[in-house]
């Protein structure tokens, strides 16, 4: 009788140190075939149930708490705010196969699923246990998920992407166990970059990248040149790969991609919005410009007239001052430098701006 009950109130998620396994039960959600998937598992009570194969029985900070306990580590989520698009985590094999219950329609190779553990609050704890849709394993790169493939994919690329490989029942119970499969997917690799260094650097690379995937975070010395910064940015924007993750940047700097900005963005008309420039000078003065949009009454033109408006300051807090007024329209701030100018000059451009400013990009 004793065993008959242990069966009937077995635990909904259990974790084995000894196996580093961690197992759970959940429901399908009967989701049918054609339908897009967003998601493996949700946590009960989820409101993204209509796109995930299926719902946990467990709590998501339950999940979260069993896969500690199994000595399975945390990794990293993305986040778009500090340029970290690459998630981070060690590789966990799931079973039953992913294969056997969904369908890969792109006709794409997938990357293993990675264990990140998912966005923390302050206390540590899951930001998925409590925030919609309360994601336990997500098909793309949603920072709360606790799993994620080892790949960069943002939501709209992914769209219908994944689909039921089998129609199961609304509420059919399943079983499923996660194990850890290769500690140290993502080696942490500071790649501290100054002048004449960046040779010796991309060597270092390569030859760790040969026997593990490295998370690179770049970090530029102020010493460097724009034009250094340039070389080197280019090349990290050719090696950005699963095997390489080029994720970050170093704090008071800019992410790698601020130095490469598309030649069309020089004219005004091929942005999709118009951020404040901030140009220097030869003369050592500043010369802000902001671009102002002038539509007209005729129904018919659906394109505004860009006027620019330029003033020239002699003190670089007073150009400040008007560059963090304009930009928080558009959280982006458009920056001509010449090559020789150095990277110390262009840091105190974060450092003095006080508005929520995202983007960076150095014409």
């Amino acid at each position: 009788m004793n065993a008959i009950l242990g069966f009937i109130f077995a635990a909904a998620v259990t974790a084995d140190p000894q196996a580093h396994t961690v197992t759970f039960t959940a429901k399908a959600t009967g989701i049918t075939q054609p339908s897009p998937l967003e998601f493996m598992f949700v946590g009960p009570g989820s409101d993204h149930e209509y796109e995930s194969m299926f719902v946990t029985d467990a709590e998501v900070a339950e999940i979260a708490k069993a896969f500690d306990e199994a000595g399975i580590p945390r990794g990293r989520g993305v986040d778009s705010a500090k340029a970290r698009f690459w998630p981070v985590g060690d590789f966990v094999e799931m079973e039953p196969k992913f294969d056997t219950l969904v369908r890969e329609c792109f006709g794409e190779a997938l990357r293993p699923a990675a264990y990140t553990g998912g966005s923390r609050n302050s206390d540590g704890s899951p930001v998925a246990a409590t925030n919609m849709p309360l994601a336990v394993f997500a098909f793309y790169n949603l920072p709360q998920a606790l799993i994620q493939f080892d790949d960069s994919l943002d939501q709209s690329a992914t769209y219908s992407r994944f689909k039921p490989a089998v129609q199961l029942e609304t509420g059919a119970p399943m079983t499923f166990t996660f194990k850890y499969a290769k500690p140290n997917a993502n080696i942490r690799y500071d790649a501290k970059f100054a002048p004449g260094n960046a040779s010796e650097i991309f060597r270092a690379m390569k030859e760790m990248a040969a026997s593990a995937e490295l998370d690179v975070a770049p970090d530029f010395s102020p010493e460097m040149t724009l034009g250094e910064a340039r070389v080197v940015s280019t090349a990290l924007a050719m090696l950005d790969s699963p095997q390489i993750k080029i994720n970050g940047f170093a704090d008071g700097q800019y992410f790698h991609q601020a130095y490469l900005p598309k030649e069309a963005w020089k004219d005004s008309k091929e942005r999709l919005c118009q951020p404040p420039e901030l140009k220097f000078l030869e003369d050592g003065k500043f010369l802000v410009t902001e671009i102002k949009e002038l539509w007209s009454t005729d129904e018919d033109d659906y394109e505004p007239r860009l006027t620019p408006v330029e003033t020239t300051f002699e003190s670089f807090e007073e150009a400040m001052k008007v560059v963090d007024k304009l930009a928080e329209y558009t959280s982006t701030v458009l920056v001509y430098a010449p090559d020789t100018i150095k990277l110390g000059e262009l840091y105190k451009i974060r450092a003095s701006l006080k508005g929520s400013i995202l983007n960076y990009y150095f014409l």
